[in-house]
């Protein structure tokens, strides 16, 4: 088996996944501001002010770990797509540790209300993780490598392969299925 020296890339995927980093962070920025503000007044009605304190250390940390994604994201976005996809699972399970670290050392300080950091935490983890999934669903950018020579191969000039031009003439007319006229 060869490997080869430069990475293979498919056309379009550096400004594709530039885009999706981008909205991934205003997601994470938008997203993780309102939840962090709604964390920080759910811990002060909770649990008053060591409650909001809380909440509120409690979200930063779930944005800070957040906009680690989208930077892995952009950082990789020139490299083959399967090192794109370990830099987001890597991004994934970095908030996972992120999580696990902060309720356990958090935890342990005098003071903080573990509940409250928790919440605010997990709140701005999962809100976060919907603007993702919702940036990644909006892009809805299709990566397709046209065939130049071979059986599939566009023949009719156009990228697409349809040879039905715009006055309604084409394939449709030689009663191909598909074919819905009466």
């Amino acid at each position: 088996m060869r490997i080869p020296s430069e990475p293979v890339l498919l056309v379009g995927q550096v400004p594709v996944l530039r885009a999706l980093a981008a909205s991934m962070q205003r997601g994470v920025l938008a997203v993780g501001g309102a939840l962090t503000v709604a964390a920080a007044l759910g811990g002060a009605l909770a649990a008053g002010a060591a409650g909001a304190l809380s909440a509120l250390t409690g979200a930063l940390v779930g944005v800070g770990a957040s906009l680690i994604t989208p930077w892995l994201v952009r950082r990789t976005a020139h490299k083959e797509p399967r090192a794109v996809m370990v830099a987001s699972l890597a991004g994934f399970l970095q908030k996972m540790i992120v999580l696990l670290v902060a309720l356990f050392v958090a935890g342990s300080v005098p003071g903080v209300q573990r509940t409250a950091l928790a919440v605010g935490l997990l709140a701005v983890l999962i809100g976060v993780a919907v603007a993702e999934g919702v940036a990644g669903y909006r892009l809805r950018t299709a990566v397709v490598d046209l065939p130049t020579s071979g059986p599939g191969a566009a023949t009719s000039g156009s990228a697409s392969g349809s040879s039905v031009s715009p006055a309604g003439g084409g394939a449709a007319e030689a009663g191909e299925p598909g074919d819905h006229r009466s």
